[in-house]
């Protein structure tokens, strides 16, 4: 066998080994119209929500196929991503004193992981969003984060969210950078997702941690999903609150300290919902100030003619104020040229977050306003009156935070209920 015919066979085992290496380009993969599954081929993480894909794929195709989705967080998108990134803006820990030591040693031995920004190739997966009144669609990630570096070894998560519903579908896996590749290089997602998991136990902003069969065998998995559900908001306000005063967990003066500047952060990340609060009850007692420093500037003018010009302020005031505080304000600062202000006042509210500061604002005017009267206990039907109202205001900020059919759902009943709660007393049913 001569030279040349020991080149052929080894450019044509070279060649064939790239090729079996690398997969043969199917004619039938190529880009088209993207594929449309049943839903029979789907789950579906929330009751009466979208069907998601439980894998992702290179193209918006099954033929594609890539790494299974392996996690899914139940919760706000926003506050999702927050207890990914930056997990010591939601937690508190709550310590026993015989526990605090070994608590902070453990601590000490095994860091939170550190999530950054990543970027890596495009992977799309397919959801349905008929429950929601949408249809099926193909997604590529919401954002994606790492831990570790690139040219080395990482964790590296894809996150996919919609417009419509309060979960995040994660694909987490480790992978290390090949140099003969020139690309990464999956080597494992259930240890990454078990260490993912492991981030959301015991945490108090976390209310379950629990393992679902999904039968997703195909994509590295084994069939069974992490599923993680954030607690409320207001439990972990409150848990904060007693913290840092001292009643959650006895404590010593370094975790009081770690718990103010944990609380204190919170409070900086939420400006905007302060200044709600401040606004709401503001203009309450603000009306009320307003009309007993006027009847007593011009007593010569009947009472009612203040009336006339301050009531508008509280029924047309109140939402508006709810409605422009909740929502983003860039467009506005650009054009009033206010940027500074509107980066003052942070990102806007998340619609749990809504409703909750503005309940809170509008509450707090109203108690405000009665013990500027002197009122010490209300009428039954003049109590449930103002909850209503207060409750009105919560559900049209809410609605107003979010950008899709339920919001606009939650924004029209909690108008219909202002108006309807403004009209009762017109009436004469209350």
């Amino acid at each position: 066998m001569n030279r040349r015919s020991l080149l052929l066979i080894g450019l044509f085992v070279l060649v064939g080994s790239y090729l079996v290496a690398g997969g043969v380009v199917d004619p039938t993969t190529e880009p088209g119209e993207p594929e449309t599954l049943e839903q029979d081929r789907l789950i579906q993480p929330d009751e009466n929500g979208s069907h998601v894909w439980p894998y992702t794929s290179r193209d918006r195709s099954t033929d594609e196929r890539t790494l299974a989705l392996n996690v899914i967080v139940h919760g706000d998108d926003e506050r999702v991503q927050r207890a990914l990134v930056a997990q010591d803006e939601l937690e508190w820990e709550e310590l026993d004193p015989d526990e605090e030591d070994e608590a902070e040693a453990y601590e000490d031995e095994e860091d939170a992981i550190q999530w950054d920004d990543a970027h890596g190739s495009t992977r799309y997966t397919y959801v349905d969003t008929e429950p929601h009144g949408g249809e099926g669609v193909w997604l590529d990630e919401s954002y994606q984060l790492h831990s570790g570096t690139y040219l080395g070894s990482r964790h590296h998560i894809r996150a996919y969210t919609t417009e419509y519903d309060d979960w995040t579908a994660i694909q987490v896996h480790q992978e290390h950078f090949d140099f003969f590749r020139l690309r990464h290089t999956v080597t494992d997602i259930q240890q990454s997702q078990n260490t993912l998991e492991g981030e959301f136990l015991d945490e108090p902003f976390v209310e379950e941690v629990r393992r679902e069969y999904h039968g997703t065998h195909g994509g590295w998995n084994d069939g069974w999903l992490s599923v993680v559900e954030l607690a409320a908001v207001g439990p972990v306000v409150i848990g904060s609150v007693l913290g840092v005063l001292g009643l959650a967990g006895g404590g010593k003066a370094k975790g009081a300290l770690r718990g103010a500047r944990r609380l204190l952060e919170w409070a900086y990340l939420n400006v905007r919902g302060f200044v709600l609060i401040g606004a709401l009850a503001g203009l309450v007692v603000g009306v009320r100030s307003a009309g007993i420093a006027v009847e007593a500037a011009v007593p010569w003018i009947t009472p009612q003619a203040f009336v006339v010009a301050l009531y508008p302020i509280l029924a047309v005031g109140l939402p508006v104020t709810a409605i422009v505080l909740t929502q983003s304000l860039e467009r506005a600062g650009r054009l009033l040229r206010l940027q500074r202000v509107v980066n003052w006042l942070g990102r806007p509210l998340a619609p749990q977050s809504a409703f909750t500061f503005t309940v809170v604002g509008l509450g707090l005017g109203f108690l405000l306003d009665f013990a500027a009267v002197g009122v010490t206990a209300l009428p039954l039907e003049l109590l449930l009156h103002r909850l209503g109202l207060i409750v009105t205001l919560g559900l049209l900020a809410a609605g107003t935070a979010r950008n899709d059919t339920e919001g606009v759902v939650l924004f029209g009943v909690g108008l219909l209920g202002w108006v309807v709660g403004l009209a009762m007393p017109l009436l004469g049913y209350l």
